[in-house]
């Protein structure tokens, strides 16, 4: 690309003979759009998107460097886009032949202009990443493109924004070589594709949720560790879990009778069953009672004393599933447990979401006499170091457990051990007092905890 003479760059494009189907897509556009900004090294700041009746659709990309913009007319085959940069960080001609390829179109008309020539020379409005301290902290964070090749590949990115300002921080992205679902429930948009590395992954609004090669830390020690520390558990709740995967790793605990799996979007069962055959054993079993509900809802009815073991598989706490998060949520999970019952939950990643597990954990603490952490690596979940909160009325001490029963269930497991029942709960200083050590200083907390 040629030396950048003036302010920014300004692309200007008409695609013709594009397929029709695709230019109606509304789903599929806004992935492309993002996918193809984010390639070209922009740092996207907000988007809109809207589509037309009865055919049409319309983009806007603001970016940190300008914008993007898009229409297109499926009966005619046309697409009309232009992408606007400040600076020469950013490779918009990327963008467009990326686009380009993905609609199939034939013929593309486009013109280059270089803006504000008549102030050549002066400050961009991209600093330049190699100057000063003082300089580099004009931008959050530094811009660098994804990728400048000529092949076109299809990246599945999960972001990760700031819980105040909502401007991106973090990025994890994975190739995908065959895509099996990507549409909308009634409640998030489901994809599920196919990595080299990681085998199937299942995405919901854009975050990883499990995947075939790493599914078995998470499910095996958000189950196995809490369950070995209740006497004989019979009765299990689990709150969320559509994926089914938690489900299969209870029931390997032959002392329980029934399960109830509480998921709230019934599509996502539906989804694992299909895509994820391993987790469709779960569905087979007749002790699973799956309830297509609200799990804040179901735990606020459920009667008093009726789990031996609660383990809540949420989602992170945004949006609607922030619910799942609060006070409330936890003091009904507390009552309907048995006396000698635990809740184990999912309390995320210490590096990537310290403020809210910061939040979680003083809720914990007002809500539950006893709160303790413990630890797992998972590999595809941001920062790879993944938390689990354990809950109780009565001070449960972790060094006691069934090392029988625990024996026979990691003759099943690929990160389970006996040794790791206890060797979970110790936990790094920081972790510590990020979580276990908030939990304390709130205002219910009764004593210390054995770890």
């Amino acid at each position: 690309m040629p030396a950048l003479n003036g302010l920014g760059r300004h692309i200007i494009a008409e695609l013709y003979e594009c397929d029709p189907a695709l230019l109606d897509d509304f789903d599929f556009l806004k992935e492309l759009s993002l996918e193809a900004v984010r390639r070209s090294g922009a740092t996207i700041m907000s988007h809109h998107f809207k589509s037309f009746e009865p055919v049409g659709v319309s983009g806007v990309v603001v970016i940190a460097e300008s914008h993007l913009s898009f229409h297109t007319w499926p009966e005619h085959g046309y697409m009309a886009l232009d992408y606007f940069t400040c600076g020469e960080d950013v490779d918009i001609q990327l963008t467009v032949d990326l686009i380009k390829e993905a609609v199939r179109c034939k013929r593309i008309v486009q013109s280059m202009h270089d803006r504000g020539e008549e102030l050549a020379g002066a400050p961009h409005c991209i600093v330049d990443l190699g100057t000063s301290p003082e300089s580099r902290s004009e931008l959050p964070y530094p811009v660098r493109p994804l990728q400048k090749a000529g092949t076109v590949e299809l990246w599945i990115s999960e972001h990760h924004l700031d819980s105040k300002t909502e401007q991106p921080l973090l990025g994890f992205s994975y190739l995908s070589t065959e895509e099996f679902v990507s549409r909308s429930t009634q409640f998030q948009k489901a994809v599920i594709a196919y990595n080299p590395v990681y085998g199937k992954m299942l995405f919901l609004d854009g975050y990883m949720m499990t995947t075939e090669r790493d599914e078995f830390v998470y499910h095996e020690m958000l189950s196995h560790v809490p369950m070995m520390l209740v006497k004989d558990p019979r009765k299990v709740l689990i709150i969320g879990g559509g994926d089914l995967g938690l489900a299969l790793r209870v029931m390997e605990h032959p002392t329980v009778e029934r399960v109830d799996l509480v998921e709230i979007d019934g599509d996502v069962i539906e989804l694992a069953k299909e895509h994820f055959p391993k987790f469709a054993r779960a569905a087979a079993d007749p002790r699973l009672h799956i309830h297509i509900e609200d799990g804040a809802r179901f735990v606020r009815e459920a009667p008093d004393a009726t789990y031996d073991v609660i383990l809540v598989d949420s989602t992170d706490p945004i949006g609607p599933g922030r619910v799942l998060f609060e006070i409330p949520f936890y003091e009904n999970i507390r009552r309907i447990l048995t006396q000698d019952g635990v809740m184990a939950a999912q309390s995320l990643s210490p590096w990537v979401q310290a403020e809210e597990q910061r939040w979680m954990y003083a809720n914990l603490g007002r809500a539950f006499p006893y709160v303790n952490t413990y630890v797992a690596t998972v590999p595809t979940y941001p920062g790879g170091q993944w938390t689990f909160a354990l809950c109780s009325s009565k001070n449960i001490d972790i060094r006691k457990f069934d090392t029988e029963r625990a024996e026979r269930i990691a003759e099943k497991t690929q990160y389970y051990t006996t040794d790791i029942q206890t060797a979970a709960f110790s936990l790094p200083a920081f972790i510590k007092d990020n979580t276990v050590n908030v939990a304390i200083r709130s205002r219910n907390v009764r004593g210390e905890m054995i770890a």
